[in-house]
């Protein structure tokens, strides 16, 4: 038995160890389209309140933009602006739902860590604004605390790959992540080849 464990994980191990070579991008991006240096989906068939649009995301496996830079913001606005998007609003992951003031990224759990906000923003009008979307002000977007029940768009940006549990490897494309994880598993399973 043990002779047959052992060539079922040479072959696997050639398999794994071979399946990544040649391909410099093995991720499937669609419907994601490449905005600057991030995939995003940008939705503008419904509009939807925040609660519905970081629903919206998940389905596509992804959440609510977290616009991280300046980079990141210019990009998506010409995106935006060059494709006929500027008289929309767009929903972010940003929100200050937990505590007021403190503004959060929903995708994340962090605080915003980069914020282009409008003249006078965010004022938080009418004790009603907690989620924040981007708007058009002189063909530049722009952040704005804006009610979560409010009408937008949802940006969808595609996840990252984790680098938890011993995943720095995995996210490069490296064959030894796959060999590494096949023996994870065949270890957790090992004792199912065993019949005494």
């Amino acid at each position: 038995m043990a002779i047959i464990q052992y060539v079922l994980f040479l072959c696997l191990a050639g398999v794994f160890a071979t399946s990544n070579q040649g391909s410099t991008d093995t991720t499937d991006t669609y419907p994601f389209s490449k905005i600057g240096k991030q995939y995003y989906l940008v939705n503008t068939g419904v509009k939807m309140n925040w609660f519905e649009a970081a629903l919206v995301c998940r389905t596509y496996d992804s959440d609510l933009v977290t616009i991280e830079t300046a980079d990141e913001m210019n990009a998506l606005s010409f995106y935006l602006i060059t494709n006929g998007h500027g008289d929309k609003y767009f929903w972010t992951s940003g929100s200050d739902l937990g505590v007021e003031g403190k503004f959060m990224s929903l995708s994340n759990g962090r605080p915003m860590t980069y914020a282009k906000w409008s003249g006078g923003q965010p004022d938080n009008a009418g004790n009603n604004e907690d989620c924040v979307h981007i708007w058009n002000i002189n063909n530049i977007f722009h952040m704005n605390d804006y009610p979560c029940t409010g009408q937008g768009y949802p940006i969808c940006e595609m996840r990252r790959p984790s680098k938890s549990f011993g995943e720095e490897n995995c996210s490069a494309g490296i064959p030894k992540c796959a060999i590494d994880k096949f023996l994870q598993k065949y270890l957790q399973t090992a004792d199912m080849f065993n019949c005494t």
